[in-house]
């Protein structure tokens, strides 16, 4: 059977120091080169990156092109790269990540399998392992792992399963444009809606989790707040759009919890059963993990919480212009 043809979607915006290593494994593929093509998209970078893609353009011409993504957001590449693909599949990456080297072809190999068996199949993932910089980035993966932190299971799953949503994957174009694309108004999070328009189509999503990449975690505290709260953000953009999941009500029930709790003094047993299950679960990750930072996770995801809370909001009052 031939094998088909693949293009690989990747924005970045001042990547220098990951860049490199994400090129240097997308190139080294055990795919046929002349069956899959890189499509960087600079937003308009203000460190090497652009001489990095450049490089790797010169020396593997047919392979990886460089191109401009004046308006800078991700989004705005995702849209570009699916106009300009010229594979009946695309997988979009990030650059601050990296693929194993079968990464492509298990992504393939996956999706036709299951085809055969689904055939309202729109796309595959797999696993995302998360590295650390610093201390930091390390104890960010370790709220991630939590439960409580509701973050997607391609972080920690280990089995074969249809997904709602999927990361660094692989779709068919055609599907993709029949749903017209990612949204734009989503600055953040638009891989999420994406994968949500597709369910909401009658079509399906798949995990494989020996499809693997490697993701740096945030390593700043700024980036992680950051993120955090446009997590939030993105649960409202979506609901504002018609989406809905009882579970993203629970930011609006946690923030009201706790403004009511100085007027309700009945509600103060349930924070600190809140609390307890917080304690209860840093005492797990850290007899799991062996982190003794594990032990400081009450705090930090109590702020988790209220930072999803508050971005949720901010989403629902003022749509997009609540991103940070």
């Amino acid at each position: 059977m031939e094998l088909p043809f693949v293009s690989v979607i990747i924005p970045a915006y001042n990547e220098e120091k990951y860049l490199g290593k994400c090129l240097g494994e997308w190139v080294n593929q055990d795919y046929p080169k002349e069956k899959y093509e890189i499509l960087v998209y600079d937003g308009m970078s203000t460190d090497r990156t652009a001489e990095i893609v450049k490089d790797f353009e010169r020396r593997y011409p047919d392979l990886v092109k460089y191109r401009k993504n004046p308006k800078k957001r991700q989004v705005y590449a995702f849209n570009m790269g699916i106009r300009e693909a010229r594979g009946e599949f695309f997988i979009i990456f990030g650059a601050h990540a990296y693929p194993e080297r079968d990464f492509l072809r298990k992504s393939i190999e996956t999706f036709l399998e299951v085809k055969e068996k689904e055939p309202k199949l729109a796309g595959v993932g797999g696993k995302i392992v998360k590295l650390y910089e610093n201390r930091l980035a390390k104890f960010v993966a370790l709220i991630y792992s939590s439960p409580l932190s509701g973050a997607s299971t391609f972080w920690y799953e280990e089995k074969p399963h249809f997904a709602k949503t999927v990361a660094f994957a692989l779709y068919d174009k055609k599907i993709a444009e029949e749903i017209g694309g990612f949204d734009e108004d989503m600055i953040t999070g638009n891989d999420f809606e994406f994968n949500l328009r597709i369910n909401k189509r009658g079509y399906k999503l798949f995990f494989n989790p020996e499809i693997r990449s490697y993701y740096y975690a945030r390593s700043t505290w700024r980036g992680f707040l950051k993120q955090t709260f446009n997590y939030g953000a993105v649960k409202a953009m979506a609901l504002r759009k018609g989406y809905f999941s009882p579970l993203w009500l629970a930011p609006l029930g946690f923030l009201g919890f706790e403004v009511l709790i100085p007027f309700w003094r009945f509600l103060v047993p349930l924070f600190a059963l809140y609390w307890a299950g917080l304690f209860g679960e840093g005492v797990r990750l850290w007899r799991k993990t062996k982190n003794v930072d594990a032990l400081a996770l009450p705090p930090v995801m109590w702020l988790f919480h209220n930072l999803i809370s508050l971005g949720f909001i901010a989403g629902l009052m003022v749509g997009k212009k609540a991103f940070r």
